[in-house]
C-alpha cells in the first residue's frame, strides 16, 4: 500500500496521502488553502538490505583495514602451529594399529 507525498503549488504544503491501490485517485485540494491541482512529489524511501549486501557495499579502504588488522594478530601466521609439532624421528613409538 503505497504512501504518496504531494506538495500544493499555492501554499507549498505538503501532504502525506495513503493510496488503497495503485492508480488510485490523488486528493482534490489542499488541506491547507483549499487550491486545486496538488502535485506529487518524490519522495525518501527505505531499503532492507540484509547482513551479506551491507558487507559487500563496505568501503574498500574499511575492508583493507580490516585485513591488515586480521593478518596482523598470532591467530593468522600459519606457521604458529609449526612450534607445538613434534618431528616424527623424536616422537615414541606409538603402538598397535586400531582395528576400526
Amino acid at each position: 500500500m503505497p504512501v504518496y507525498v504531494y506538495s500544493c503549488p499555492e501554499c507549498g504544503t505538503r501532504v502525506e496521502v495513503f493510496i488503497r491501490r495503485i492508480g488510485g485517485e490523488p486528493p482534490g485540494r489542499c488541506g491547507h488553502c483549499g487550491a486545486t491541482g496538488l502535485e506529487r512529489v518524490i519522495s525518501p524511501f527505505a531499503v532492507m538490505r540484509n547482513l551479506a549486501s551491507q558487507l559487500a557495499n563496505l568501503d574498500p579502504m574499511y575492508r583493507r583495514r580490516i585485513d591488515d588488522a586480521i593478518a596482523r594478530t598470532p591467530e593468522a601466521d600459519p606457521m604458529r602451529l609449526l612450534s607445538k609439532m613434534t618431528p616424527f624421528e623424536t616422537a615414541s613409538d606409538p603402538g598397535d594399529p586400531i582395528d576400526f
